[in-house]
């Protein structure tokens, strides 16, 4: 008979048990699974059995730990996970953003339009210690002054004509966490006041009341035009924009990214494939089309062109160039054919994605193929095939380093 101390916590800093042990327990010869059990959840089993539980109780935690972690885990991508892309502009980006995240300070971002701004904003609090509490986004360019207020600060009932209860504002709602005022330069000179006059006092007042409200918040804004010139000419309030303006970043364009609009064409056409319920792919002079493309509208023409393919083009199979609009076919390199490895590639995917999305089953798919289920498998890891989707690749779930 033994004498084992039991461990005083589990290893993550809490007790072993709710409630707490004894500091010591005696270990007796007992029968079934449930008294061996207790014994091991009360740290007095034989040392590998203990052992091995700890082992699986670490994994767990860790398990738990990563899919909360952002950009970690399962689901959606998080932080700077986001952004897609290894040119020389997006690496610089990724770098700072976890060290703007984790300053308190408000943020520009300057950008051309369907640059990514609010992704990039996103991204900032994801990656803070806010990321827990709300992130709101704002349209700045359709508020006028009235709205303006109602919107961002709230209102009492019977403020107005219409107003038939309290309404908290959009301030108010993202305190705690963070705020985006998108294209703040086109706010009007009294909403720009009023603006600032709230990160002034951090507190705001809803519209018909007479007491304010605290606001603890992180303010981050993007614009399409740069504040310093807006100011230069007067249209800003200087005043505003050195209260705004602490830490600045760029939204590069997408015709100075380089390999990452082939990369982003590869992205967004999963996602828009997916939505319309297209099983085809995008055929390399496709997407060497698109990467030639100078994309005036940056991503988000990109990705209206590739949601646009989804209909015009073929449900099943490779997308050639043909089907891309007149402006990129002659601007498309000479369609060459594709040699017989990449057309073999080409229909292994679109038929194995096929299979996938019929039978949601990897041994009823290789039967229907006419393969094993161990091929199929070895095949899938070399088409880079998710299982559990089929129109998306595993490694695009991954995050960006």
């Amino acid at each position: 008979m033994r004498v084992l101390r039991a461990p005083a916590h589990d290893g993550a800093g809490g007790p072993a048990v709710p409630g707490g042990l004894p500091a010591a327990g005696v270990l007796r010869p007992h029968r079934g699974g449930r008294r061996r059990r207790r014994a091991l959840a009360a740290g007095r089993g034989p040392v590998p059995e203990r052992r091995r539980a700890d082992r699986a109780l670490r994994g767990r935690r860790m398990m738990w730990r990563d899919a909360y972690r952002p950009g970690r885990g399962g689901g959606e991508p998080r932080g700077v996970a986001r952004l897609v892309g290894d040119s020389p502009p997006m690496r610089d980006l990724k770098e700072k953003i976890p060290r703007v995240a984790a300053a308190p300070f408000p943020v520009v971002i300057d950008g051309e339009s369907g640059t990514g701004k609010e992704l990039i904003a996103r991204a900032i609090h994801e990656e803070g210690p806010r990321r827990a509490a709300a992130f709101v986004a704002v349209n700045c360019a359709v508020l006028g002054d009235e709205l303006f207020e109602s919107e961002l600060f709230g209102h009492a009932k019977g403020a107005f004509t219409g107003a038939g209860q309290d309404r908290r504002g959009l301030l108010e709602l993202s305190s705690g966490g963070t705020v985006l005022l998108d294209e703040v330069a086109e706010l009007t000179p009294r909403a720009q006041a009023k603006l600032l006059r709230v990160l002034q006092d951090g507190e705001v007042r809803r519209l018909g009341e007479n007491r304010t409200q605290r606001l603890d918040l992180r303010v981050v804004t993007a614009t399409n035009r740069p504040l310093d010139a807006e100011a230069a000419e007067g249209r800003f309030r200087r005043d505003l924009l050195y209260r705004l303006n602490v830490v600045a970043l760029t939204a590069p364009p997408l015709r100075e990214r380089g390999p990452d609009v082939a990369r982003l064409a590869e992205h967004c056409w999963k996602g828009v494939a997916e939505a319309a319920g297209s099983r085809a792919t995008l055929a390399r002079e496709t997407v060497a089309a698109l990467a030639a493309h100078p994309w005036p509208g940056n991503v988000r023409e990109l990705q209206n062109v590739l949601a646009n393919l989804t209909v015009t083009g073929p449900r099943y199979g490779p997308v050639g160039p043909g089907a891309l609009p007149a402006a990129f076919r002659t601007a498309a390199p000479a369609e060459r054919q594709p040699t017989l490895a990449e057309a073999r590639e080409d229909l292994e995917r679109a038929m194995v994605r096929d299979a996938l999305g019929r039978h949601r089953s990897v041994a009823r798919a290789a039967g229907e193929l006419g393969v094993t289920r161990q091929g199929l498998s070895k095949l899938m890891a070399r088409l880079d095939i998710d299982r559990f989707n089929p129109g998306r690749d595993r490694l695009a779930q991954r995050p960006s380093r």
